[in-house]
C-alpha cells in the first residue's frame, strides 16, 4: 500500500529517522521564489532533477508544490517530479475556487495510476489577497468554512474513484488563527519559538481533531556551530531586492502563517539558540535552525517532544546542502 506514512518507504534509505515523513520544497522554474525570470527550460529541469536526487538520497519522501503568481502550473510541476524521481510523492497546492474538488480528485487518481504512487493535496486559501477568491478576505469565517466543505467534497471524490487497495491519497492545509474546522489528515505549520509551537501544536490537535502537525524548517547544518553560522552568512547574504520583495510580500499577506513567522523575526534575529529570522527574505521563506548536525537534531527532537510528527525542509539556495542536512535525519 503506498502511503505517505514514511515509516516504510524512509525505512529503505535511512536506518533511523524520528518522523513520519521529511518533505522537500520544489525548486521554481524562475531564478527564486517570486523573483527572476523563467530559467531556460533545460537548466530548469537539471536543477529540478539534481535538487530531487539529492533529497531522495537523504530519505526524502515528500515533494511540496507551491502555487503562487508567476509559478508553474501546479500539477504540471508534480508531473515533473513525478517523472524525474523514483519514490518522491508530490503534495501539491489546491486553492478551491480556482479548482472543482472533482477535477482536483480525477488528477490525484489518475497520477497515482500512472506512475505506481500516490499524488497528495495541499488545501489552502491563499497566503495573499490576490491569490484569495473575492470576498475571502472581508469574511475569513465564511471562507474558512468552504476551505472545510470543499476538504469534505474532495476526500468524498477520492474515495469513490481510488481503489482501496491502492492506499488513501493524504489531505494536508496550512495551520489558520480563523475559527473552524477543515478536515484533513495533517496540518502544517512555519517553525516558531518552541513555547509558541508547543501552544499552537496543542490548538492545533484540539480544534482539527488530527494526530499528525507538519512543521516548515529551513536547515543549515556543518560539523561545528561555528561554521554553520559562518555557512548562513554566506548563504544567505544581505541582498536589497529580496527585502524589498519580502516587504511587498507582507504588504499583500492575509496568512496568519506568515504574518506570524515575519512578526517573530521583527522581534529579533535568533530564537531559541538558533533558530535564525536573518535571511533577506524574512516573511517568504521559513526561518532556518543553524548548528552542528547534533544541536539541530535535538532541537528538532524537542519539537517532536510537543507534538511534531513530520517535517518540511525548505527549500535550500543550492543542492549540495542537503548532503550536509543527513546527518540530521540518521542514527545518532
Amino acid at each position: 500500500m503506498h502511503s505517505l506514512s514514511g515509516q516504510v518507504l524512509i525505512g529503505k534509505l535511512l536506518p533511523v529517522t524520528d518522523w513520519n515523513t521529511v518533505s522537500l520544497i520544489v525548486p521554481p522554474h524562475t531564478e527564486s521564489f517570486g523573483l527572476g525570470g523563467k530559467l531556460p527550460m533545460r537548466t530548469y529541469l537539471d536543477r529540478l532533477t539534481a535538487y530531487l536526487a539529492a533529497a531522495e538520497a537523504i530519505g526524502i519522501v515528500g515533494a511540496f508544490v507551491y502555487d503562487f503568481p508567476v509559478a508553474m502550473d501546479p500539477w504540471l510541476a508534480a508531473f515533473d517530479v513525478l517523472a524525474y524521481s523514483t519514490a518522491l510523492q508530490p503534495i501539491v497546492a489546491v486553492r478551491p475556487h480556482q479548482e472543482s474538488a472533482e477535477s482536483v480528485a480525477r488528477r490525484v487518481v489518475d497520477l497515482g495510476y500512472r506512475f505506481g504512487r500516490p499524488t497528495h493535496v495541499n488545501i489552502v486559501a491563499g497566503a495573499t489577497r490576490l491569490s484569495r477568491a473575492a470576498g475571502d478576505v472581508e469574511d475569513k469565517v465564511a471562507a474558512r468554512r468552504r476551505l472545510g466543505q470543499y476538504a469534505v467534497d474532495l476526500r468524498a471524490e477520492i474515495d469513490r474513484r481510488i481503489d482501496p487497495d491502492e492506499g488513501r491519497p493524504l489531505a494536508v492545509t496550512p495551520s489558520s488563527s480563523t475559527p473552524g474546522v477543515v478536515p484533513v489528515d495533517i496540518v502544517l505549520m512555519m517553525a516558531r519559538p518552541r513555547d509558541k509551537l508547543a501552544e499552537d501544536v496543542a490548538r492545533v490537535r484540539a480544534e482539527q481533531g488530527v494526530e499528525r502537525t507538519s512543521m516548515l524548517v529551513g536547515l543549515v547544518v556543518r560539523e561545528t556551530e561555528e561554521q554553520a553560522w559562518a555557512a548562513a552568512a554566506e548563504l544567505y547574504p544581505p541582498d536589497r531586492r529580496q527585502r524589498v520583495a519580502g516587504r511587498l510580500f507582507m504588504s499583500q499577506v492575509v496568512s496568519s502563517e506568515h504574518t506570524a513567522s515575519y512578526a517573530f523575526g521583527e522581534q529579533q534575529e535568533v530564537h531559541d539558540e538558533r533558530l535564525w529570522y536573518g535571511a533577506p527574505t524574512r516573511g517568504i521563506d521559513a526561518p532556518k535552525l543553524v548548528g552542528s548536525a547534533e544541536q539541530v537534531r535535538a532541537w528538532l527532537r524537542s519539537c517532536a517532544n510537543i507534538g511534531v510528527t513530520d517535517i518540511i525542509v525548505d527549500l535550500p539556495p543550492n543542492v549540495a546542502e542537503y548532503a550536509h542536512m543527513a546527518p540530521v535525519f540518521t542514527a545518532s
